[in-house]
């Protein structure tokens, strides 16, 4: 299963319903941490953001003091 924003809101869901920790016949299982998925989410928005981002297709010299015409 492929790590993804939903996955990891998901698990925050499921642990905020259900608790963190449970318990059976002297055995205990804990969820993985509140603060560690939310790391994991920030990190996973912030990189779906750069793979998004604009990129400069060209430059604009014109807008930066340069004329492209001749000066009179």
């Amino acid at each position: 299963m492929a790590l993804t924003v939903a996955s990891i809101e998901t698990a925050i869901e499921s642990i905020i319903a259900t608790g963190q920790a449970m318990g059976a016949d002297g055995t205990t299982l804990t969820r993985a941490s509140l603060p560690s998925l939310w790391d994991m989410r920030k990190m996973l928005k912030l990189e779906e953001g750069r793979a998004t981002r604009p990129t400069i297709r060209g430059l604009n010299f014109g807008a930066m003091g340069y004329s492209t015409e001749d000066p009179i």
